[in-house]
């Protein structure tokens, strides 16, 4: 997604803010100042975002957020409001378990490109299971990435199930019809904030 004001943020977060501190025409420079949610616009969840003593962000090995990934292709399969099982992701074209273990998925359910800015983002997804969060924990991936949020409600037990394994959520893709195969390269790479319970990344697939 963007970086911008115009993208949704989470409920109780502040919306992306950008202000100048210089501009061109007074001062001969542009420096701009911005407030912002780190869990706003595509972005990467730390162990440490509910975890008081989880791997922060800045801690993370980088070699988790690039190589090969598999999509899970659930455009026909998700339905809004209701929770995915571990067949629906089955179903969804994955390899066998032996090719996801140390390797990256990417759900696809073309929830977010359509509603980044408006006020469904975070209304009425589809979401996981636990026992869904519990199998995929199994199967040994190393991260997840996803166009919806993986829960539908508070105490948001899936983003526990997951970041308690070490799996790092990557969250609110968009663009993703554009990459055209089952299986891709997956480039991630978070901000380095120090002590962060995530950070804002720019991600890339590469497909050749």
């Amino acid at each position: 997604m963007p970086f911008s004001p115009s993208v949704t943020a989470l409920e109780g977060h502040p919306n992306i803010s950008m202000e100048p501190i210089t501009t061109h025409k007074a001062d001969g420079r542009s420096n701009t100042k911005i407030v912002f949610s780190i869990h706003t616009s595509t972005h990467i969840d730390s162990p440490q975002h509910f975890y008081s003593d989880g791997t922060t962000i800045d801690q993370m090995d980088l070699g988790i957020f690039y190589g090969k990934t598999y999509v899970c292709d659930l455009r026909q399969i998700a339905k809004p409001g209701h929770p995915l099982t571990i067949d629906d992701l089955k179903a969804g074209g994955l390899p066998n378990e032996d090719k996801l273990r140390n390797n990256r998925m990417l759900m696809y359910a073309d929830w977010a490109a359509s509603r980044w800015t408006g006020p469904d983002l975070y209304k009425g997804n589809m979401y996981l299971s636990e026992e869904t969060a519990h199998w995929l924990v199994s199967t040994g991936i190393v991260a997840l990435a996803m166009d919806f949020s993986v829960d539908g409600h508070y105490p948001y037990p899936c983003h526990q199930i997951l970041l308690a394994a070490g799996i790092p959520l990557i969250e609110n893709l968009i663009n993703i019809d554009q990459i055209g195969s089952a299986e891709f390269t997956m480039i991630a790479l978070p901000m380095k904030i120090e002590k962060g319970d995530g950070a804002p990344a720019r991600v890339l697939a590469i497909t050749d």
